[in-house]
């Protein structure tokens, strides 16, 4: 994390997010899974030269899993199978593999911003757009430990009066939607009470949007987004 604040120090936060929005729509238009394929491992080297390697690849692995499980269902049960190795069929495959790599570039391009960039001044640059945006995304995460830590408190309350979660989906989701509901309830009535703390406390939405001031370095930044796009297009064809 260090190295990367060093090597990206003076690159505005919205042109590396305007680049990481080319990035993904290149990754839309890639087709192969060799492209796909080298653009993970170029991802991977970029991650390693900021210094995030280890950090991205644990953030990784819940995919992984994900791609592994896409590529086993495609190639067992994809109509378009035609070929078969034993039972596994080779369209199925290579349809998996393509889906799979796909989500996977999306997720580390996704998770390589988020760890550029700490989550403060990503919600201090949602002002360009709107004042409001960074306070609603700041409150709503800033909510979300005490809605899990309340979940929890609410399923062990149940639990001890007599609830029963069961072994069947359906079993579970008549068990979760009692704990839920009052949950939700709660949450509704803590926005209330926050929403009347911010007018007792002078806010409102007339505040002044903050400029944006790039360099020729941002500038650049958008440009290799831009190039990469229209390299991708070119192998799409």
């Amino acid at each position: 994390m260090q190295r990367a604040k060093q090597i990206l120090p003076n690159i505005n936060i919205g042109a590396q997010a305007i680049l990481g929005l080319l990035v993904l729509l290149s990754i839309l238009f890639l087709q192969t899974w060799l492209t796909l394929s080298i653009f993970t491992l170029g991802s991977l080297v970029i991650a390693a030269y900021l210094g995030l390697l280890i950090t991205l690849l644990k953030r990784l692995i819940p995919i992984v899993y994900l791609g592994s499980v896409i590529i086993l269902l495609h190639t067992l049960v994809n109509p378009h199978n035609q070929h078969f190795i034993f039972f596994f069929g080779v369209e199925g495959f290579n349809y998996g593999l393509i889906t799979a790599l796909r989500l996977l570039d999306i997720v580390t391009v996704t998770q390589l911003f988020m760890l550029i960039n700490p989550l403060r001044n990503i919600i201090s640059a949602l002002s360009w757009i709107h004042p409001d945006l960074g306070m609603v995304l700041g409150l709503v995460l800033s909510i979300l430990p005490v809605i899990r830590q309340q979940m929890e408190v609410t399923l062990n309350a149940q639990i001890a009066r007599g609830l029963r979660i069961g072994k069947y989906p359906w079993q579970r989701i008549k068990a979760y939607l009692v704990v839920m509901i009052p949950i939700v309830i709660k949450a509704l009535i803590r926005a209330q009470i926050m929403a009347q703390l911010l007018h007792v406390r002078g806010y409102n939405s007339q505040q002044e949007k903050r400029k944006i001031d790039w360099d020729h370095k941002d500038k650049l930044v958008i440009a290799c987004g831009l190039c990469l796009l229209l390299i991708s297009l070119g192998f799409s064809r």
